[in-house]
């Protein structure tokens, strides 16, 4: 087994046993900010960063899937760009099915780049998101987790919820289907990514 798949390995048990209340992947705690019901300080980084292609990842930091998605779309993308990468990443960590901010040092520690990291104890960002998202099931509205979301350098967050992605991927039950939105697959994230960035250098 190589020594990138055993790390990859130890850091998603790692973080997986939050699920039990486990040790995290790293002894000191990474740094994250709490979000208030304004998304504040998110919107700020977020309309900040403006002129720079963005991820917002949104997920609960005890969701196994969210876990591996979080770790695949490092390993298809984040661990290979360069430290001064002009990609700015967001991760939101929602208390969905019980995740807590002491869980979110282990989920931190499946990303390799320099992402900034945010807790929502109250959970009002994921119903911020997914109806700014036109997140809906049989027309009810369905709460934005294990959503991953790509921006390119013009967007800019104006309304109470972020602004529509110009790429969204999921891996919701209740979006299976919607031809709206396809199903995670990390591979494709990280080509479109990737294409973005570079015709943002191209305009730059």
């Amino acid at each position: 087994m190589s020594h990138d798949l055993t790390r990859r390995r130890s850091l998603l048990l790692a973080a997986s046993a939050a699920l039990s209340g486990g040790a995290a992947a790293h002894a000191a705690p990474e740094p994250f900010a709490v979000l208030d019901d304004r998304a504040e300080p998110l919107r700020g980084d977020f309309n900040r960063d403006t002129g720079h292609v963005r991820l917002l990842l949104l997920m609960d930091p005890v969701c196994p899937t969210c876990l591996k998605g979080l770790a695949d779309i490092d390993r298809d993308l984040l661990s290979k760009l360069p430290g001064d990468t002009p990609l700015r990443t967001y991760v939101v960590h929602e208390p969905v099915i019980g995740g807590a901010a002491k869980n979110i040092p282990a989920a931190a520690g499946l990303v390799h780049a320099s992402a900034r990291h945010y807790w929502n104890p109250t959970g009002s960002f994921g119903r911020l998101a997914g109806a700014a998202f036109g997140l809906k099931h049989d027309g009810k509205p369905v709460y934005a987790w294990d959503v991953w979301t790509i921006y390119g350098p013009e967007a800019v967050w104006t309304a109470a919820g972020p602004p529509m992605p110009h790429i969204l991927m999921d891996q919701l039950p209740a979006l299976a289907g919607d031809p709206r939105f396809s199903h995670l697959d990390s591979r494709k994230f990280a080509n479109d990514v990737l294409a973005m960035l570079a015709s943002a250098a191209k305009r730059a």
